[in-house]
């Protein structure tokens, strides 16, 4: 069954143009550090990974977005793409054309979103999938290894032994290394990834992220923004 749409808000060209100039501001604050340092081939442990796990990228995460149902007056179609359509009262998002496309994604990402919501969280885990990703490794191994451990390779993987790992999350354990992932309580897949997640999980709070950024332009910018904000954050 397909949710029925509000009313439309309809923006005068000022106010839509004033909110798009204010999206990119705020947007390139973030940006510009990254561009700097991309142009330059410097590396940064954390915010790289908000463009490399999330594979976004960043002229798309400045563009901004209206959302389904607001209709923007006197907007050129060519500045907004394929998916928005011109009406008598102005430019606005053609919601079936999105739906159609995208129907398969969508519907998988509401089962998933529902399935994890639905279940108590556990925090038991204690962060130690990012143990069983460097679990064994020299340092010359370690993904980001211009950025020394704090705990020596033998340390970190007395603590992965002693406690073990619960990880439910597939795409935390894709990235364990091989001799960490028998340790581990459950062997996560993508098939059964329904079946396991559960709303105390760092990675399924990430991936709101991720899901977000597949699906704007049909959220608008405003929830896109606050996921960006909660991945950054985290």
């Amino acid at each position: 069954m397909t949710a029925a749409l509000a009313p439309a808000t309809a923006l005068d060209a000022a106010d839509w143009r004033a909110r798009r100039r204010a999206h990119e501001e705020r947007v390139d604050a973030w940006l510009a550090p990254h561009l700097t340092r991309r142009r330059s081939g410097v590396k940064h442990p954390v915010e790289d990974f908000l463009f490399t796990y999330y594979s976004h990228r960043p002229a798309q995460l400045r563009r901004w977005h209206p959302g389904a149902g607001v209709v923007l007056r006197d907007a050129d179609p060519a500045e907004f793409g394929r998916d928005y359509q011109a009406t008598g009262a102005g430019l606005t998002l053609d919601t079936d054309r999105v739906r159609a496309r995208r129907a398969e994604s969508i519907a998988w990402i509401r089962t998933l979103l529902a399935a994890t919501a639905g279940r108590p969280a556990h925090f038991g885990c204690f962060g130690l999938h990012e143990w069983a990703m460097v679990y064994r490794q020299t340092q010359d191994e370690v993904r980001h290894n211009a950025w020394p451990l704090r705990l020596s390779p033998e340390a970190t993987a007395a603590v992965v032994e002693e406690r073990g790992v619960r990880c439910s999350h597939f795409d935390a354990f894709r990235f364990f290394t091989a001799p960490a992932r028998p340790l581990n309580l459950l062997t996560p897949t993508r098939e059964t990834q329904h079946a396991l997640e559960q709303p105390g999980c760092l990675h399924a709070n990430m991936d709101l992220r991720m899901r977000n950024s597949g699906n704007f332009p049909r959220w608008g910018v405003s929830k896109r923004y606050e996921a960006d904000n909660r991945g950054r954050d985290q």
